[in-house]
């Protein structure tokens, strides 16, 4: 499953995460109660399925097709997250994302990449998007709650609970600040806010162990949450207990 046949924009890509869920809902009118599996989900194409020989070799500087260079990007971590809840919320039964190391991965290699003029990322340093990963990961056994965003081509949101533990992500899609009001009897009082955006991303990158191991900052709030989010910014939102 790939967002990228006949458009590559940033909006493109955002209006296909709903429709994934619409995809496994027409393959589920074949399969019936049969667990469905989508592996594996890619930014772009791994191969051209209409070729009739060998795909060529790109030109001297330039990057594979199969590479997408907002793997490593703050928008590349949004989109995942949406991936996630919608294939989630369409009963998937599991769903492998990207590679694991290199330009089509989590993380880049300790080498770094082949063409660091054409994809700037950091040698050995984890993708934003390795962090959605890990934030929803924390969760496994557990089970999605249904979210609803008045403005799902601008804001994304997930909600998680395992037991008695509660989490609600959420992402910014787009260049623009946006003002979000979150709207959830279990975010009441405390909250601990992690954020991953401009300010935070490089750290998250380059240091990912400590700035997993930071549980944000405890903030006191009222129902609904009101809350900023920077351009393409990904926010963490767990209730905590008071000082």
């Amino acid at each position: 499953m790939n967002p990228q046949i006949h458009a590559y924009d940033n909006a493109t890509l955002v209006e296909t995460l709903e429709a994934q869920a619409g995809t496994i809902e027409s393959a589920r009118q074949f399969s019936g109660h049969l667990p469905l599996s989508a592996s594996p989900v890619t930014l772009r194409p791994r191969f051209n399925p209409n070729a009739t020989g060998p795909e060529p070799e790109p030109r001297p500087g330039e990057l594979p097709p199969q590479v997408d260079v907002r793997q490593m990007s703050l928008f590349g971590a949004g989109w995942t997250l949406g991936s996630i809840k919608h294939l989630a919320a369409s009963g998937t039964y599991s769903v492998t994302y990207y590679e694991t190391t290199g330009w089509r991965g989590v993380m880049e290699a300790e080498d770094g990449p082949s063409l660091p003029k054409k994809f700037h990322s950091i040698a050995g340093a984890v993708f934003p998007l390795y962090h959605v990963l890990a934030d929803v990961g924390e969760f496994a056994g557990g089970h999605s709650v249904s979210t609803t965003s008045s403005a799902p081509l601008n804001v994304e949101a997930m909600a998680l609970k395992k037991g008695d533990r509660f989490r609600v992500l959420l992402a910014n899609l787009g260049p623009k600040l946006q003002y979000v009001r979150v709207r959830n009897s279990k975010l009441g009082g405390y909250v601990r806010v992690k954020r991953l955006d401009e300010f935070s991303g490089e750290e998250a990158m380059r240091y990912p162990e400590s700035f997993r191991d930071n549980p944000g900052l405890l903030q006191q709030i009222s129902n609904p949450i009101e809350i900023a989010l920077l351009p393409y910014a990904i926010v963490r939102l767990d209730p905590a207990k008071g000082p």
